[in-house]
C-alpha cells in the first residue's frame, strides 16, 4: 500500500464509510457478531492490495492459500517429517520471491558476464518474463518465511484458522514495506480480531501518523529534487547527493514505518518501532540495532544463527555472508549486493580493530564518541552511495572520482554552493535545516535516556508537526523508496 497515493486513501474511504455504518447500526440493533471485524479487516486489506496490484494479487492469493494449508499439515507431523514440510514452503517461497525478483538479473548479470545474451531472451523464456516485481513481495515472503520457522518450533502445536492467517499475512498497514513481524508479536493480536477504536488508540495512531507524514512529505520528498545521479566529475557534488541521499532514505523508510504504525494503532493493533534513531549511532553495530529492526533481526535469527550454529569460530564469515545477502535482499542488482558486503566489512573491521582505536583516541580526545559518531555516519553516507546508483558504470565512475584529489578542487566546491543560490537553494536550505534540527533532537532523547521519538510524539509538538505537513508539504510528494523492494 503506497500512503503518497490519493488511490490508496480513496478506497479505503470508500470500504471503511459504509462496513462501518452498517457495523454501527448493526450493533444497534445486536445483529453485529464479533467474527465479523476479522471478516472486515481481512476484506480491507485484500481489496487495498489489490488496487495497488490486480496481477501480484493473484499471486498473493496463491501464496497464502499454500502456505496455510501446508503450514496447517506440518502442524499434525513431527520430527523429521514437520522439517521436510517446512523446508519445502520456505523452498516455494523464495522460489516465487527469486522468480519475480531475481530472474531478470540472474540471467542478465550473472550469465551475462560469461555468454553473451540475446536482447529479446525474455520472447523465448518458457515462463513470463515481468519487468516489475509484486508490490511488498520482499516484506511478506520473509513474514510468511518466519511464520514457518516458528510455528514449527512453537511447543504447543495449535491450529490456526485461515482468516486469523489471512489477516496476519496481509494486514495492510504494514504488507508493503514492513515491519516483518513475528508471529508471537502480530498473532495474538489478530487472532479473532476486534477492532478497538478506543480514545488512547485513536490519539497514539494520529501522533505516529502525523510524525510519519512529516518525515515523508516534509523532509524526505523536499530533499528528493536535489539529489543528482547523474553527477561523476565533481567529489564534491557525489558526496553531497549521497549525503541527501542518506537523510531521504531514512525519513522515508522511517516515515513510511511510523504511518503504518499509527494505522495499526487507530485499529488496536501494535507494530514494532522499525527505527531508533539510526542517525545517533557511535559504531556500525549500533547502527543496524537501530535501522530497520524488524530486517535486522530477521536475517540474524533466520540466516546467521542457523548458519553459524555451534561453529561460532567462522561467526565472522557467516556474518559477512548474512549482510551480503541482505544486500541482496534489497535489489536485484551488483550495487545492493556490494552495499550488503560493505557493511558486512565494516562490522568486521569493528570486531577486530574498534575497540583499540576507541582506546587510542580516548587518549586524545576528551569524549571520542564525537570522534565514532562521524565516522560511522560518513561510512554510512559512502554506503548509500552504493545503494543509491544502480548503474555499475557510473557507480565506478564515481568512486574513482571520490580517490581522485583534484576533484576535490576549489572550483569543483563552488559548483556545489551555487546549488544553494536562487528560490530553489533556499527551499533546499530550509529542508536541511529542519532535518538536521529533528536529527539533534534525536540525539538529545538518546543522550537523555529517553525513547528516542519521546519529543515528536508529545501531543503539542505532534499537532505541530501536522501543521508544517500541511503547510511545507512537497508539491510533487516521490514514491516510497522502499515500495519496489
Amino acid at each position: 500500500m503506497n500512503f503518497s497515493e490519493f488511490s490508496f486513501w480513496w478506497v479505503l474511504l470508500l470500504f471503511c464509510v459504509p462496513f462501518f455504518t452498517v457495523r454501527m447500526v448493526a450493533k444497534s440493533f445486536n445483529l453485529w457478531r464479533p467474527a465479523f471485524d476479522a471478516v472486515g479487516l481481512a476484506a480491507m486489506s485484500l481489496i487495498l492490495f489489490l488496487n495497488a496490484s490486480r496481477a501480484s494479487f493473484i499471486v498473493f492469493g496463491v501464496e497464502i492459500l499454500f502456505n496455510y494449508f501446508m503450514v496447517k499439515w506440518m502442524l499434525t507431523k513431527e520430527g523429521k517429517q514437520a522439517r521436510l514440510i517446512a523446508a519445502a514452503i520456505i523452498i516455494f517461497d523464495v522460489g516465487v520471491l527469486a522468480y519475480f525478483k531475481y530472474l531478470t538479473f540472474f540471467v542478465e548479470g550473472v550469465i551475462g558476464l560469461g555468454t553473451t545474451v540475446p536482447e529479446n531472451w525474455e520472447a523465448g523464456f518458457p515462463l513470463p518474463v515481468f519487468n516489475q516485481i509484486p508490490p511488498g513481495v520482499s516484506f511478506y515472503t520473509f513474514q510468511m518465511v518466519a511464520f514457518v520457522v516458528d510455528s514449527l518450533k512453537a511447543r504447543r502445536k495449535k491450529p490456526i484458522g485461515l482468516l486469523d492467517y489471512v489477516n496476519f499475512v496481509s494486514f495492510f498497514p504494514q504488507i508493503v514495506a514492513g515491519p516483518i513481524e513475528r508471529r508471537s508479536a502480530l498473532l495474538p493480536q489478530i487472532s479473532s480480531f476486534r477492532f478497538k477504536f478506543t480514545a488512547e488508540n485513536w490519539d497514539w495512531g494520529l501522533r505516529w501518523l502525523s510524525l510519519g507524514l512529516f518525515m515523508k512529505f516534509v523532509l524526505a520528498d523536499n530533499i528528493a529534487p536535489y539529489i543528482q545521479m547523474d553527477q561523476v566529475a565533481n567529489a564534491w557534488l557525489v558526496w553531497f547527493s549521497a549525503f541527501l541521499f542518506t537523510l531521504r532514505i531514512y525519513f522515508d523508510f522511517a516515515g513510511y514505518s511510523f504511518m503504518a504504525l499509527g494505522i495499526a494503532r487507530v485499529l488496536g493493533v501494535k507494530l514494532t518501532v522499525n527505527f531508533l534513531a539510526p542517525y545517533t549511532s557511535q559504531s556500525i553495530n549500533e547502527f543496524w540495532r537501530r535501522w530497520h529492526v524488524s530486517l535486522s533481526t530477521w536475517f540474524r535469527d533466520y540466516v546467521f544463527l542457523p548458519l553459524m550454529g555451534s561453529r561460532k569460530s567462522l561467526a565472522p564469515a557467516f556474518l559477512f555472508v548474512t549482510f551480503t545477502l541482505s544486500g541482496f535482499w534489497h535489489g536485484a542488482a551488483w550495487n545492493f549486493i556490494i552495499w550488503g558486503a560493505y557493511h558486512g566489512a565494516l562490522l568486521l573491521l569493528l570486531r577486530y580493530a574498534g575497540r583499540p582505536f576507541n582506546r587510542f583516541v580516548g587518549r586524545y580526545v576528551a569524549r571520542p564518541q564525537i570522534v565514532s559518531w562521524a565516522m560511522t555516519f560518513s561510512a554510512v553516507v559512502l554506503g548509500c552511495l552504493f545503494f543509491m546508483e544502480t548503474n555499475s558504470g557510473r557507480l565506478v565512475a564515481k568512486i574513482k572520482t571520490l580517490i581522485t584529489p583534484w576533484a576535490y578542487s576549489p572550483s569543483n566546491f563552488g559548483e556545489l554552493i551555487a546549488r544553494f543560490e536562487g528560490g530553489g537553494g533556499i527551499v533546499l536550505l530550509l529542508s536541511l535545516g529542519l532535518a538536521i534540527t529533528f536529527l539533534l533532537m534525536e540525539y538529545w532523547a538518546v543522550r537523555q535516556e529517553r525513547p528516542e521519538y519521546e519529543l515528536f510524539l508529545h501531543p503539542w509538538v505532534s499537532r505541530a508537526l501536522l501543521g508544517m505537513t500541511i503547510l511545507f508539504a512537497a508539491n510533487a510528494p516521490s514514491e516510497f523508496i522502499y515500495f519496489d523492494f
